[in-house]
């Protein structure tokens, strides 16, 4: 969506982009009092936590994915479930996540 400002998503969910925009374009650095203040308006702070969390996480994917050159599963112009084409030893990380560190449990 290249401009949600003028979209007819409701004010939520525009105060989320916004978010994320700044914090993957200017590094957060535009997240002031006022920011915050009109997201308390819709969020809970838990809520909060949990959206920048998300946006942080799939921000470092995004740039995971660029240095590895990942490219996300398309099948006639639509995303798919499938995982992505990655190199063979990287596949099974990206199907079973889970702890690959034994005794860390």
């Amino acid at each position: 969506m290249l401009d949600h400002h003028n979209s007819d998503l409701d004010e939520r969910i525009k105060l989320a982009l916004d978010l994320t925009e700044d914090f993957i374009n200017n590094h957060a650095f535009g997240v002031n009092d006022d920011t915050i203040a009109k997201l308390k308006e819709h969020y809970s702070d838990a809520e909060l936590v949990e959206l920048t969390v998300a946006i942080g996480l799939w921000d470092s994917v995004h740039k995971f994915n660029n240095v590895f050159d990942v490219h996300p599963p398309v099948e006639e112009g639509q995303f798919t479930v499938d995982p992505p084409d990655v190199p063979e030893g990287m596949a099974q990380h990206i199907i079973d996540p889970g702890n690959k560190y034994p005794g860390a449990d």
